[in-house]
């Protein structure tokens, strides 16, 4: 009789730690925003970034981590501009922790001479507009 009771105790005990494994390694992932600028009728030169952070128990106290995403779209476009973007804020939840992930893909427009001239001319006090478009 009492090894039984062992044997169902021990039965018991893998069946709580494999309901606890999946419980904890399943996760729910959500989306949060999304937006896009005008896409560009001619898109050969796709650009991408991604940015993501762990979150533990919820306590997030910054969102540093996306503020270098102009400057790799900059980056990877370094003679024209970036539109035509969309960018997507995804959390994925676990039991404890979360990812949250920012990306941002575009397209690379090379500048016109035109384009560029009117750019060299704007002054640096004045406000520049990244919610459609990457200089």
């Amino acid at each position: 009789m009492e090894k039984m009771g062992r044997t169902m105790f021990k039965n018991g005990l893998k069946l709580s730690l494999a309901a606890a494994l999946i419980i904890g390694f399943s996760g729910c992932a959500s989306l949060n925003s999304v937006s896009l600028t005008s896409v560009p009728a001619h898109r050969t030169h796709p650009v991408k970034t991604e940015r993501s952070k762990w979150i533990v128990l919820g306590l997030n106290f910054d969102n540093d981590f996306v503020d270098d995403a102009v400057e790799d779209l900059k980056r990877q476009c370094p003679n024209g501009r970036v539109t035509g973007i969309l960018t997507k804020d995804e959390v994925i939840a676990y039991v404890l922790f979360w990812k949250r992930r920012v990306t941002a893909t575009g397209y690379c427009l090379a500048r016109s001479a035109g384009q560029s001239a009117k750019s060299s001319r704007k002054s640096a006090s004045e406000p520049h507009d990244f919610g459609s478009e990457v200089h």
